[in-house]
């Protein structure tokens, strides 16, 4: 059995080995600064998608980020025609469904917030195909010597099914043209693949996305062991239950063991004995309270390093109406800048599909909406534009006003529902909708 000075050096030496910089004051010149070597962020990752798996706390942390952003998933519309079509044949094929799709959004988002980063590839041609290509195969970032955010293009290597290495490189969405460049080793490098590749990095101040997970790893790592060695105490605890005394030699107790030992007792049975034996409970104290205590600072770590609050991990009754007010304001602005970065990643990715489609730059104004945070969000949005629309009727025919009432409804197919309205009732139609979407919101809350 390890020794407690060996149980607490094994316990901090990771995060000693990681912080030793902050003691040296400085860093080396010249070295890229990079904290986080290579072979340290794939480690990171590997370890972010284990514990996403199987902790408690990893899921919960990646489903709530993902939840509270996407809902139902983003809808979009555009009010050009040539617009409208080109990307409804892009987001509607189902070739597509897997990426684009309300669970091909979550799945997207899942992987960039475990993974710390996502790589589109875009196969442009009369059909274009969008795919995930695996961040762990890409290998370099190929870029202008002179200007390393100017990434040209992206070295890819994997194994297939069949056991074979491969190896390709792909143009940055921002090189479509494929402006040659020098890689690591001098070489001059063109594309060996058509498609183009639109890289998003998460959680980092340098080219590679680091996992949502990655402040809190060493901190679920602690937790899980804390919570072993808990059951492991309650384990021994609970092996002996009871103490017998008996009168007699060894022959008696020998008697008494043989009928309990290795036995089955069925709950609420009668203990029938002789004066001669005298049964009492064993009191332990399992330090429970000290524990749980001991439990919350460790799961507070997890909590700050993903930015949510403790009630939302298991335990309620660290929350009330007064808490969840105060701390879901921070929430309320992790959630709406993560939406932003979405939201921009769709409309990068929309402008490649619109210019390929030769439609002119002045018409790739898109309208993306994402569902409401929450519920607030619509008894706000409902009272607010009801009452506006009742001195301002002009403004309920606004298709912007229009499509927030919907998503206010809980309505994620906006667009087609706009084009079943009907242009001349709708102003009636919106003021009776969000009177009584707000009516129903409060009588439920009540």
């Amino acid at each position: 059995m390890k020794s407690f000075d060996q149980l607490l050096m094994e316990a901090t030496q990771s995060v000693e080995e990681e912080l030793k910089i902050e003691d040296k004051g400085w860093l080396l010149l010249g070295g890229g600064g990079n904290i986080i070597t290579e072979a340290a962020r794939i480690a990171n990752v590997n370890q972010s998608r284990l514990y996403y798996a199987k902790d408690p706390l990893g899921k919960q942390a990646i489903r709530l980020w993902t939840d509270y952003t996407f809902g139902g998933g983003m809808t979009w519309q555009s009010e050009e025609d040539a617009t409208s079509k080109a990307l409804k044949a892009f987001w509607d094929s189902p070739k597509n469904q897997p990426i684009l799709s309300a669970q091909g959004q979550r799945k997207s988002s899942n992987k960039l917030l475990v993974e710390g980063e996502i790589f589109y590839a875009i196969f442009l041609g009369e059909e274009i195909v969008i795919r995930r290509i695996n961040p762990l195969q890409i290998k370099e970032f190929i870029c202008n010597p002179d200007d390393q955010e100017d990434v040209r293009f992206y070295r890819r290597e994997w194994t297939n099914a069949q056991g074979q290495s491969k190896t390709a490189i792909y143009r940055n969405v921002m090189n479509p043209k494929g402006e040659p460049a020098l890689d690591a080793s001098g070489a001059s490098v063109s594309h060996t693949e058509d498609a183009l590749v639109y890289h998003l990095a998460y959680n980092t101040i340098e080219q590679r996305g680091n996992p949502l997970l990655l402040p809190a790893l060493d901190w679920i790592k602690q937790y899980r062991r804390f919570l072993a060695s808990r059951v492991a105490i309650m384990l021994a605890l609970a092996r002996f239950a009871w103490r017998s005394k008996v009168k007699g030699g060894q022959t008696s107790v020998d008697a008494i063991k043989a009928k309990t030992d290795d036995k089955e007792i069925a709950a609420a049975s009668h203990l029938v004995e002789n004066m001669g034996v005298d049964t009492t409970p064993i009191k332990t104290e399992s330090g429970a309270s000290g524990a749980y205590q001991d439990g919350k600072m460790l799961k507070h770590q997890v909590c700050a390093a993903v930015g949510i609050p403790e009630q939302y991990f298991g335990d309620i009754s660290t929350g009330n109406l007064a808490t969840a007010k105060t701390v879901e304001l921070p929430m309320m602005k992790m959630f709406q800048s993560y939406q932003k970065v979405w939201s921009d990643t769709y409309q990068n990715i929309n402008n490649i599909v619109l210019e390929h489609a030769g439609v002119a730059p002045d018409k790739w104004k898109v309208d993306i909406d994402f569902p409401p945070i929450a519920p607030a969000d619509a008894i706000a949005v409902a009272d607010a534009i009801s009452k506006v629309a009742t001195v301002m009727p002009a403004m309920a025919d606004s298709r912007d006003v229009q499509q927030m009432v919907l998503l206010a409804l809980g309505i994620n197919n906006t667009a087609d529902v706009l084009d079943a309205m009907h242009e001349s009732n709708w102003n009636i139609t919106l003021i009776k909708a969000l009177r009584g979407f707000k009516e129903a919101l409060e009588k439920k809350e009540a």
